[in-house]
């Protein structure tokens, strides 16, 4: 329970979620395309503060979606949270401590929405992971397969089977310019 949120705050509990691209590109949508609007319109487009949301905000539509999707969060240690704390790594403290704008009651109400639906894809992936693995026992030596299984077992959190998979999708031949997958 928070008086005020800051963006720290916000990144600080999405830590805690770990959630899925889908989830992260939520809250930008939702919560900081409107904080970066505010910004724009009262700090101006050059303030730093405004620089820094608009990045957060391409950081959570795109780039947490493309560094999954094109093999950067593959190892045991790149989860949720180290993806969000390298994007935050050097960010300056002015950003970090920017109190938003909108209520309190709003954004606690979204993060437990996401927090709850993180819970939903988890159930959801978890359910697909027998169809994925009978497939790539009818075609082993499928390297998009193995990266299938390594994107869900990531989402799931399972981190040290997704790391191996994506081991076996790359010794199979994987790359993200050969990849099918180009977005979850």
């Amino acid at each position: 329970m928070r008086k005020k949120y800051a963006v720290k705050d916000v990144m600080n509990d999405l830590k805690k979620i770990g959630p899925s691209p889908g989830l992260l590109c939520e809250i930008g949508s939702k919560l900081i395309y409107f904080e970066w609007s505010s910004c724009e319109n009262h700090l101006g487009t050059d303030h730093p503060v405004t620089v820094h949301l608009r990045e957060a905000l391409d950081f959570m539509e795109h780039g947490y979606e493309r560094l999954l999707v094109e093999g950067e969060l593959w190892r045991i240690k790149d989860t949720p949270q180290t993806a969000i704390n390298n994007f935050l790594k050097g960010r300056p403290t002015e950003f970090l401590d920017y109190p938003l704008d909108r209520p309190v009651e709003y954004i606690r109400s979204l993060l437990e929405s996401v927090a709850a639906a993180k819970q939903e894809e988890v159930k959801h992936y978890k359910q697909m992971e027998a169809g994925i693995r009978q497939e790539i026992e009818a075609d082993s030596k499928n390297p998009q397969l193995w990266n299938k299984l390594r994107l869900l077992l990531w989402m799931i959190g399972d981190y040290n089977e997704a790391s191996e998979a994506f081991k076996t999708a790359k010794s199979l031949g994987w790359s993200k310019e050969k990849s099918a997958i180009v977005a979850l």
